[in-house]
């Protein structure tokens, strides 16, 4: 009597071997093992998702570390920074529409002071304007400007511009300067009616402003080392 086998109990005695289409299993003649057809994948541990492994609560335990550790390192905001520009950027705002509601009154004080020459008196025009203008590019520098190329040259231009203004009252003779004002706020002198030196009060004030500009230029990369070493001694 022959026996017959038949390829299905083939398939039940090597049920790992890969099947071919046409029934066959390919075999390594050399190991003797079969040969995985076209497209097989085999996976390892490593590639399954092991999230839940140790349950669902040590897994939503380990999810919520991790977002607090996100919020914990979020990139500092710069606050102090934010502020200082803020009030440059009011000064600036309310010297410029002083001068353009009232530019007459700014020329006749510069005149008085008798330091620039007659030729540059028509750019004495455009004070407000630019100051205004420099108000509005600091609004940009507060927001998302402040750590970046265009935020550091406005602060700078900016800086320069009250050093510059501090220069140009050291030339102007102290008695006119105490009778007409700076110019500042048009023809609004603050020192007006007290015995107060104009000079020494515009300085302090001008001084104050050089400082504003030193915190909002330095205080983020201040801000950004002690950040780096606290993360470092953690």
């Amino acid at each position: 009597m022959n026996r017959i086998i038949s390829p299905v109990c083939r398939a039940l005695r090597d049920p790992d071997a890969p099947i071919l289409m046409g029934g066959e299993t390919e075999v390594d003649t050399g190991t003797g093992l079969a040969i995985p057809p076209a497209g097989y994948i085999e996976l390892n541990a490593n590639d399954c998702d092991d999230s839940f492994a140790k349950g669902m609560d040590s897994a939503m335990r380990e999810h919520a570390a991790q977002e607090l550790e996100t919020t914990q390192t979020k990139a500092p905001r710069y606050m102090v920074s934010r502020i200082c520009v803020g009030l440059i950027l009011l000064m600036w705002v309310i010297a410029g529409f002083s001068k353009v509601l009232d530019i007459s009154a700014f020329v006749s004080v510069v005149e008085k002071h008798a330091v620039l020459p007659d030729q540059y008196e028509p750019l004495l025009f455009w004070v407000g304007p630019a100051e205004l203008v420099m108000g509005l590019l600091l609004v940009f520098v507060m927001g998302s400007e402040l750590r970046k190329f265009f935020g550091r040259f406005v602060l700078f231009i900016s800086m320069g511009a009250i050093i510059g203004f501090v220069y140009y009252l050291s030339m102007v003779d102290p008695a006119v300067l105490q009778k007409s004002g700076c110019g500042c706020l048009s023809d609004n002198r603050i020192a007006s009616g007290m015995d107060l030196n104009v000079r020494i009060t515009r300085y302090i004030m001008n001084g104050a402003l050089v400082l504003l500009h030193a915190v909002a230029l330095l205080g983020p990369s201040i801000t950004d080392s002690r950040r780096k070493s606290k993360q470092t001694a953690d």
